[in-house]
């Protein structure tokens, strides 16, 4: 009987090396073969060292979006739902590797709820941000796309949800900033924004207008689908939203 289990194994394990092998091997080819696809599409100020190099590049260009999604849930996850980052290098690297796919702004997209995951602010980024940032979670932020009447809201919650501060932001599509896809195909990247206005509400306290105007803003879309958004501010700010649902469904994963 001992004969039997152990000429089982031994006659089952090569065939499970095998597999294990095929499928890294797998997704290194895939990577290759994005990689070389999208390679010139890659944003033009990439900084490759700090994205980790070219061969942790090809890694992730089999699945930019999957690697994303779970480098997100992770942290969300490990760090009780805050949304800052400090993977800088593997957050560039994805960022560049999405942006390659050509997906920028579309309409019939972005109208509707989006919630705050990932963010990162950059070196020009006002105090205020920065300061948010710290506090924010997925269960603190989110922002509302209105199509119709061309505006978003962004809502940050202080962390018992008694306090609300809502901004309000009216957009225009704009051809600044455009790129083309691999296919050729003109990709809208950057709406301009300008702040008309914003508001505090605390618990069962009136709504406080707040004096915040300012003209002359952009976002730029480095990618968008059904599911998540990845833009940047004109102040170097790096954003990544994924719709409600899906964000439900990934945290149950």
């Amino acid at each position: 009987m001992k004969f039997i289990v152990a000429f089982g194994l031994a006659a089952a394990l090569p065939t499970a090396l095998a597999f294990s092998a095929v499928a890294p091997a797998a997704v290194a080819d895939a990577g290759k073969a994005n990689f070389a696809k999208y390679k010139s599409a890659l944003p033009a100020d990439l900084n490759v060292v700090e994205a980790g190099g070219w061969y942790a590049m090809q890694k992730l260009a089999a699945d930019p979006k999957g690697e994303l999604v779970k480098l997100v849930k992770d942290q969300l996850k490990a760090s009780g739902g805050h949304t800052d980052t400090d993977k800088s290098g593997t957050v560039d690297a994805l960022v560049a590797l999405l942006y390659s796919r050509g997906k920028g702004f579309e309409s019939d997209l972005v109208d509707g709820e989006w919630t705050s995951v990932l963010s990162r602010q950059g070196k020009n980024s006002p105090r205020i941000q920065k300061v948010v940032e710290k506090t924010e979670t997925d269960k603190t932020a989110e922002n509302i796309f209105d199509t119709k009447t061309l505006t978003f809201s962004g809502i940050t919650y202080t962390p018992h949800h008694r306090g609300m501060l809502k901004s309000f932001v009216s957009y225009n599509p704009t051809s600044e900033g455009f790129d083309k896809s691999i296919n050729g195909n003109i990709v809208v990247r950057r709406i301009m924004c300008d702040i008309t206005g914003a508001s505090f509400k605390y618990w069962k306290f009136p709504t406080l207008p707040l004096p915040l105007k300012k003209k002359g803003g952009y976002l730029d879309f480095v990618y968008m689908d059904q599911d998540i958004r990845v833009t940047r501010g004109n102040r170097g700010g790096l954003f990544v939203h994924f719709r409600p649902a899906f964000l439900e469904k990934v945290l149950k994963e």
